[in-house]
């Protein structure tokens, strides 16, 4: 059971990874990943991963806590919309280039690109621009670890369940 709430976190966060197995397809907010499992249930359960290990990875108060959520709840909803829209135009750029696609199509598939991606680091900073004046130093530092590991092991557990045979 933790395999699979681990996998449909990874899941969540693999829009914003980019990885080229995602179709290039508008998904709406309750429609189904390319998985079969629906949006907001992972959405849903990566909120659950960050409200769960937040708190106890940055060692706030509850207080301060409480104060954070709102933040950190828009920070997750934003972050799937911008991964959705980064990663399709990802894959209309690639199809583009494949079927050799026009100057002009190419440029503004380069440029929806680019938009995702600032939109991607713009949600970030605004973030943080919001929680640190809660957290001390330390804290800030912390938040900063929290969100590189709580990435990078999603990504390992996306690629262990893409590939389940590498890991044995």
């Amino acid at each position: 059971m933790r395999k699979l709430v681990l996998a449909l976190l990874v899941l969540g966060i693999a829009g914003t990874l980019a990885f080229p197995q995602e179709k290039a397809q508008p998904r709406p907010e309750t429609g189904k990943q390319g998985n079969g499992i629906p949006r907001r249930v992972l959405q849903d359960a990566v909120l659950g991963f960050y409200v769960g290990q937040f708190q106890q990875q940055t060692e706030v108060s509850s207080e301060v806590f409480a104060k954070i959520l709102p933040f950190l709840q828009q920070f997750v909803q934003d972050r799937f919309e911008i991964s959705q829209r980064r990663t399709r135009a990802l894959n209309q750029l690639r199809q583009a280039v494949q079927r050799g696609g026009s100057e002009d199509d190419l440029k503004r598939l380069i440029r929806e690109f680019d938009a995702a991606d600032a939109d991607s680091q713009s949600n970030q900073e605004k973030f943080l621009g919001n929680v640190d004046p809660l957290l001390d130093a330390r804290q800030q530092a912390k938040l900063r670890i929290f969100q590189v590991m709580a990435d990078n092991r999603m990504r390992q557990i996306l690629t262990s369940v893409q590939n389940p045979r590498r890991g044995q």
